[in-house]
This record gives C-alpha cells, sequence and structure tokens, in this order.
C-alpha cells in the first residue's frame, strides 16, 4: 500500500502494490457507509462504490480501524498529545482529521506514501474545503509549504517518498522539523510485508536507533504458513502483487521478534480475531446487525490471518499502553470459549482465503479449501467424548451434593445455586472442546438445529450417562450414610403418585424448552449466538429450579436422572426424566427449524 516491491520487481508488480491504496479505501468507504463506523472526511477522498462488498470484509476493517485506533488514541493520550505520529503508508487515511475534531491532534502529524499517490492527495486536500481547512486552521501563518509531492504546515505535513531509501526519507521528514527527541509513534498498515525483510528490518531498526522514546503500531498478516495463507499468497500472485516479506508473517511471535532483533525493547501481537472479541462487545454486537453473515467460519478464518504487532522504546513507561495482552488474558479465553459453544464437536468446513485490502477480488472467486489441517480422531472423537463425561461428572457431582447436603432453611436456593454455577463453569472450561452439552437433551437439540455431527450423537449420550454414574458416586463418597439415604442420593423423588405425572412430565417439557432454546439461540443460532451463552445457560437452570422443583424436581437432564438413579438404586417415576427433557428438545427443534433459526438453520421461508 505505501511501499513498493524490491528493486528487482517490475513496474506491473509495483502498480499493483500501488493499488491496493484504493481497494483499502473502497472498502472503508463502503463500510462506513453501511454503518460500521463514522468517518465523515473519507467521502472526500473516494467515491461511493456502487460493489457491494462482503460482510466479512467490512467486518474486518472495523475491527482493523479500531484496534489500530486504541492503541494510537491511547498513546496520545498518554503522552498527553506532546508527541509526533509518523504513518507510514497513509494512503488515503484520514486520521488527521479525525484527530483534529476529537481534539486529540499531536504536536505534528506526518504522513509518508508513494509520490504519486501523495499527489493525489494533495489535489483532494486542495479542492475540498472540509479538508483544507482543519490544516489552516492549525497553522500559524499564511503561508503553507507545498508542491505537487508535499505539504507541510505546522501540525500536519505529508511527503512522497519510498521507505527504503532510508537517508532520503529521513532528510525529507527532517526538513518538515522532525523532532527525533520527542515521543514519536510509527503506524504501518500491510505496508512492511511488500518490503523484504531486510529492508523492513532496516526501517524499524532505523526507527529504534533515532528515536528516544518510540512506539510501533503495525497491522498485516499472520499465520500465513498454513493452507489458508497459502490461498491468499496465490490469490494476490494472481494479480502480480507479491508479498516480498512474507516471511516474517509465519507466526505472531515472528512478527514480534522482527522487532526485538531490532533494538526494540517491548514488543507484542494479537491477531484479529481476539482484537474483534476484545473491542466493546455492545458496539460488536450493534455491527453484526447491519448485515447477515453467512459464514462466521470464514470471518474467524480471516481475522485470524491479519494481526496488530506494537514495539516500544520505552523512556516514558510507553508499554503500559500495550492492554491488550491483558484484556485478551482476562476477557477473550471467556469470548472464545462461549462463541464456541456447541461447534467444537461440528466437522471442519472447507474455506474461502482473501485479503482484505484486496477487495476486487470476490467472494465468489475464492477457492475452497481447509482453513487447517482436519483434526486429529483422538481430537474429533476420544477428546471431545472424555470432556463430556468429565464434565458431566463434575455437574453431576456438585447437583447430587447440593441435594444431599441441602442446609435445611434454604429450600431450593442451594440447589438453584449450585447448579446453575457449575453448569456454566464448565461449560466456559470444556466448551472449546467438546461443545459443552453434559446434557442428552441438550446434544439431541443441537444435533437436531444443525450444530452437532451425527456421528457423535450417540456417543455424547453415552459419554454423558457415564459422566453421571461418575458424578453420582463421587456425591455418596463424600456424603455420610444418614444424609445421603435421606435425600436417595440426590436422586429426583418429588413425584410419589400416579396423580403428579401429568404435571410432572408437562413441566419438564416446559423447563427443558427453556434451557434448549437458550442453547440453541444463545451458541448455536449465527444471529443470535452471545458470548453470554454459558452465563445465560447456567442462569436458565437456576431459574428453572425456582421454578419447577416442587412440581418435579426441575430435571431437564436425563444424565443427571439417571447417574444417581443407579448409584442409590432409586428408580421411582424415573421414566418422566427421559421423557419430558427429551420432548422438550424436539419442539425446541421445531421452533428453531421453523420460527426462529437463521437462514442456515431454517428449512422454510428462507
Amino acid at each position: 500500500m505505501a511501499t513498493r516491491q524490491p528493486f528487482t520487481s517490475s513496474d506491473t508488480a509495483d502498480e499493483a502494490v500501488r493499488a491496493t491504496c484504493d481497494d483499502a479505501s473502497t472498502c472503508k468507504r463502503f463500510a462506513t457507509s453501511k454503518g460500521y463506523w463514522k468517518d465523515p472526511y473519507i467521502q472526500y477522498f473516494v467515491r461511493q462504490s456502487g460493489e457491494r462488498k462482503a460482510p466479512e470484509i467490512s467486518r474486518g476493517y472495523y475491527a482493523r480501524v479500531h484496534g489500530v485506533n486504541r492503541l494510537l488514541d491511547g498513546f496520545l493520550r498518554k503522552t498527553t498529545c506532546n508527541c509526533q505520529v509518523i504513518n507510514l503508508g497513509a494512503g488515503l487515511d484520514t486520521t488527521f482529521w479525525r484527530l483534529k475534531e476529537a481534539n486529540l491532534l499531536p504536536k505534528k502529524y506526518f504522513e509518508v506514501d508513494f509520490s504519486v499517490i501523495v499527489a493525489r492527495k494533495l489535489h483532494n486536500i486542495k479542492t475540498k474545503p472540509p479538508l483544507s481547512n482543519p490544516i489552516v486552521a492549525t497553522h500559524s501563518t499564511d503561508l503553507l509549504l507545498m508542491d505537487g509531492h508535499s505539504l507541510d504546515s505546522d501540525r500536519y505535513c505529508i511527503i512522497g517518498a519510498d521507505l527504503r531509501d532510508l537517508p532520503a526519507l529521513e532528510e525529507k521528514l527532517k526538513k518538515c522539523h522532525l523532532d527525533t527527541k520527542l515521543p514519536t509513534l510509527f503506524v504501518s498498515e500491510c505496508v512492511l510485508v511488500y518490503m523484504t525483510l531486510e529492508q523492513s528490518s532496516s526501517l524499524v531498526k532505523w526507527v529504534a536507533d533515532t528515536f528516544d522514546t518510540a512506539m510501533f503500531i503495525n497491522y498485516e498478516q499472520v499465520n500465513m504458513a498454513d493452507r489458508f495463507g497459502q490461498i491468499m499468497i496465490e490469490n494476490l500472485q494472481r494479480r502480480q502483487c507479491n508479498l516480498a516479506g512474507v516471511e516474517v508473517c509465519r507466526s505472531l511471535e515472528s512478527q514480534k521478534d522482527r522487532f526485538l532483533l531490532a533494538g526494540w525493547e517491548k514488543a507484542d501481537a494479537l491477531d484479529m480475531m481476539t482484537v474483534y472479541n476484545i473491542l466493546p462487545q455492545d458496539d460488536v454486537g450493534r455491527i453484526e446487525q447491519l448485515e447477515f453473515l453467512d459464514e462466521r467460519e470464514l470471518l474467524q478464518q480471516l481475522l485470524q490471518h491479519y494481526c496488530i504487532c506494537w514495539a516500544t522504546k520505552d523512556k516514558l513507561s510507553l508499554v503500559t499502553l500495550c492492554t491488550f495482552s491483558f484484556i485478551s488474558a482476562c476477557v477473550c479465553g471467556l469470548v472464545s470459549q462461549s462463541r464456541s459453544l456447541a461447534f467444537a464437536s461440528m466437522s471442519v468446513n472447507e474455506s474461502k482465503a482473501d485479503l482484505y485490502d484486496m477487495s476486487t477480488l470476490s467472494i465468489a472467486e475464492l477457492e475452497k479449501e481447509p482453513a487447517h489441517p482436519k483434526a486429529s480422531v483422538f481430537e474429533r472423537y476420544i477428546q471431545t467424548c472424555a470432556a463430556e463425561v468429565i464434565g458431566s461428572a463434575l455437574f453431576i457431582f456438585v447437583g447430587c451434593s447440593s441435594v444431599i447436603e441441602n442446609v435445611e432453611g434454604t429450600g431450593r436456593l442451594q440447589p438453584a445455586l449450585a447448579h446453575g454455577l457449575a453448569l456454566a463453569i464448565v461449560i466456559v472450561v470444556l466448551g472449546e472442546i467438546s461443545g459443552g452439552h453434559f446434557n442428552p437433551a441438550v446434544t439431541l437439540s443441537v444435533y437436531l438445529v444443525g450444530g452437532l455431527n451425527f456421528v457423535l450423537l450417540a456417543p455424547y449420550i453415552v459419554a454423558q450417562l457415564c459422566g453421571g454414574m461418575l458424578g453420582a458416586a463421587l456425591a455418596k463418597a463424600i456424603s455420610t450414610e444418614e444424609t445421603y439415604m435421606n435425600a436417595s442420593g440426590g436422586a429426583f423423588k418429588a413425584v410419589q403418585s400416579s396423580g403428579q405425572i401429568g404435571r410432572a412430565i408437562v413441566a419438564e417439557t416446559l423447563m427443558t424448552v427453556f434451557l434448549t432454546l437458550v442453547v440453541s439461540m444463545g451458541a448455536v443460532n449465527e444471529k443470535s449466538r452471545s458470548h453470554l451463552a454459558p452465563l445465560c445457560i447456567g442462569l436458565t437452570v437456576a431459574a428453572d429450579i425456582f421454578v419447577g422443583g416442587s412440581v418435579s424436581g426441575a430435571c431437564m437432564n436425563p444424565a443427571r436422572a439417571f447417574g444417581p438413579a443407579v448409584v442409590a438404586n432409586y428408580w421411582s417415576y424415573h421414566w418422566i426424566y427421559w421423557v419430558g427433557p427429551l420432548a422438550g428438545a424436539l419442539i425446541t427443534a421445531l421452533f428453531v427449524r421453523l420460527l426462529l433459526g437463521d437462514r442456515k438453520i431454517r428449512i422454510l421461508l428462507k
């Protein structure tokens, strides 16, 4: 976008790299027109295109823009704007005008790009008052230093330069009053990857050697050694656009190493899927309602192949800005677990690859290829079933123990909280492996709405029943004989006569509909999926126990009934806890398949 291919590259390849400036700007223009974020200035650089961009592309740019801006704005606030910002390969970027409007302008904002791109941008600035007025307003004299390939004012400077020619670049920046003693932030987005490793390393080393206090934010590709990454490279090569520095894009570690080996003190990196999950989820939820997304898996694969890497050379403790890694450690584990609930057991889908800044490549053109190597037999079958055994055992152990050891006077409060909290916890901990079902009724409903491979249906149910017996046995092991017998080992004994059967079956059916509907809509259905699914599922179980505990015992889970029935040998009206929950699962599947599901799930009126 801002740099050319190596000196041996052809003019055609050189032009293809420059063309990525238009690709990126067009994508941003489309995304802002759809309401992903506000940018009132981009309209003065880019005309609205009639070509529709895929939702995956717009969401990718949303994550890119907001991720970079969070670090940029944090740097400005940390330095109280007593700093410089140098945007390498700025293209038609509008950050200067955004910062001016937000009263966050640094002492000086520099932009560097190809001379031909700079000339185009200068023409727009000169002919569009909404662009030129903020520059004039921040300039102290009536005279602006401007020629065909540069502009220098008190607060804004744009120059045409080749990033490979460091002496010439440094000379031009110093002519525009660059101050190497000021804290300086460098920003590059899909720039270094078009340079050879030697060239990009020289650039980042020059920055580290020249500036006392500096930060570098770099957005570009990552994980490019896998098959999905190879497809991305091949798609670009067909357009004579080669990624000369792609060897640095093998992993997050290789991205960080480029800076650390060049003399930077600290470096960190996150893939864009992680960044997307860290961003304020209220706003993420808003933009996810703007356009229907057919393939969330494609979005995940795209975001996992881009990253933000940032490095610091630090005399002002700027490393405290780098809060992404801290936030991700606290938040993203839960987010990724819950978003994958009920999907970990699905087969690996074939996917498609593209670059965000190569928007001229339509989604329809992309080849279908496996995004990652297929999971092994162990991971697909043995590990997932083991997770269901362990999760069911832990959940039912806590559930049975809460009934056996129920303190007098607490009523249904203790069992309700114990069941709900235990279930939410095991879903978060094990959901990434198996999908976090731990309930035959949930497994049946998830299978019926398309969230589980048929091959795993029976093994999951068997695993859950085994886990139920193990959990009930563990509860017996820690209980006294008297308390265990008084509670029938945590088995369900709310129904004591045939006159109660009808009410109990209806209660179990309705409560299971509530539970499985929360699972199906909160964790499986694309349109309504929520990262709060584990919490909501646990709260649903607790609420059902409060409401239906005295009617049927509020089981909703054949494995929860089966385990203590076997261990305590208590089978009175046990069949109710199979009929009710399984009927509830079937009803939920009908609701979701016929009425509530998204286009991928609904079988009618698509």
